[in-house]
């Protein structure tokens, strides 16, 4: 396990479960809104892909990007916390970061050259080959869709 968050590996998506529209394996885990579950958050995309994924790179830091901006800019880090999922269909790998409640605006990418921060979306728009933002029953999620060759994620205990 990663970190000392809750793990769970559900047997599919979501309703919005990627852009194949279908089922994946899915692993998620959550933890706390603090600084240290942003490294824990990274080290659960390794565990979950493995080191020899073509894509983990791209993943661990969009992961890594998503989970500061869910500490940092919500509720999540007041005390609450953050969920990561995982899934993985044909060559895309769909990572989802969901916090503990909507802020008043949306992630957008910020493209303004002297600033300090506010990077981390514009980050994962230039890793990923599709994000976007679901707000649901309190609770957003941003997602992040990277592509790479075909891989399945792993099955727990085979």
């Amino acid at each position: 396990m990663a970190g000392r968050g809750v793990r769970r590996d559900d047997s599919s998506c979501d309703a919005d479960g990627g852009a194949a529209g279908g089922t994946a394996p899915r692993s998620t885990i959550t933890l706390p809104g603090v600084e240290r579950s942003v490294a824990n958050g990274r080290r659960f995309v390794r565990e979950t892909l493995g080191s020899r994924h073509p894509a983990l790179e791209k993943v661990a830091l969009g992961v890594s990007e998503l989970a500061t901006n869910a500490i940092v800019h919500t509720p999540s880090g007041d005390g609450g916390q953050i969920t990561i999922g995982l899934s993985a269909y044909g060559e895309v790998v769909r990572a989802e970061v969901t916090n503990d409640g909507a802020t008043a605006s949306r992630p957008r990418i910020r493209r303004d050259a002297q600033a300090e921060s506010g990077r981390g979306i514009l980050i994962v728009d230039a890793l990923a080959d599709a994000w976007g933002v679901i707000e649901r029953s309190g609770r957003t999620t941003v997602w992040a869709e990277f592509r790479g060759a075909s891989w399945r994620l792993p099955v727990p205990g085979v």
